[in-house]
């Protein structure tokens, strides 16, 4: 009978979860104005790329308006490579659409060239995205810095 009695419990139990956890993993889509909203603000990235062995430091602000404004600096050997640029930004479809409106340096970033990022996560401490060459990237928001 106390057999019975536990697996009737954990059915019922069982049964009232269910529509719990398959909500839990469901993803609710965000749309592309509250990430445009997330984005606001000042993000910072660094990375090395393996095939050159440049190390690069950046910061990008996401403003209101659609406008960014973005500052560089990698480093090649001894040489230090400073890049300042300005741009236009929307995101559509959970893609971001950045386009380069003025760069320091056009041999390096042409003006109206286009990027184009999947953003994959996008909270209020952390920016990841993939890029057209299919690497992820990983960019945290500065501290103190909300939007």
């Amino acid at each position: 009978m106390k057999f019975f009695s536990y697996t009737i419990c954990f059915a019922l139990l069982f049964s009232l979860c269910l529509p719990l956890v398959g909500q839990a993993q469901t993803p609710r889509k965000v749309s592309d104005e509250d990430l445009s909203k997330r984005l606001l603000g000042k993000w910072q990235v660094e990375f090395e790329d393996p095939k050159t062995k440049r190390q690069s430091i950046g910061w990008t602000v996401y403003a209101e308006n659609g406008l960014a404004a973005s500052r560089s600096i990698t480093k090649v050997g001894d040489k230090e490579i400073n890049l300042v640029l300005q741009a236009k930004w929307k995101i559509e479809n959970g893609v971001l659409i950045t386009t380069i409106t003025k760069s320091s340096d056009t041999s390096i970033v042409k003006v109206a060239s286009v990027t184009k990022d999947r953003l994959t996560v996008l909270t209020s401490k952390q920016l990841q995205y993939i890029d057209a060459d299919g690497n992820t990237i990983r960019e945290i928001r500065v501290p103190n810095d909300t939007p």
